[in-house]
């Protein structure tokens, strides 16, 4: 979900016209929350980033291959 679709269900106004307020539905702030990182703590916001420096410097040794971690989730 964009930011423009959560806008558009339900801006509050002042008397002015100027906006003041949105009401979502509490699931939808939640899905909105979660899908943009939002509800991360900092520590997984760092282990995010090293994961991803990680990977464009090509350290392919810090992560497990998919073969591996399907055995070990017996999938």
């Amino acid at each position: 979900m964009t930011i423009e679709a959560i806008l558009r269900k339900s801006i509050r106004y002042d008397r002015g016209g100027k906006p003041v307020e949105v009401v979502i539905p509490y699931d939808e702030f939640v899905d909105f929350m979660e899908s943009n990182g939002l509800d991360l703590s900092e520590e997984e916001k760092e282990s995010i980033a090293e994961a991803k420096a990680d990977r464009e410097a090509g350290r392919s040794e810090n992560f497990v291959a998919l073969e591996d971690l399907e055995k070990e989730l017996g999938i």
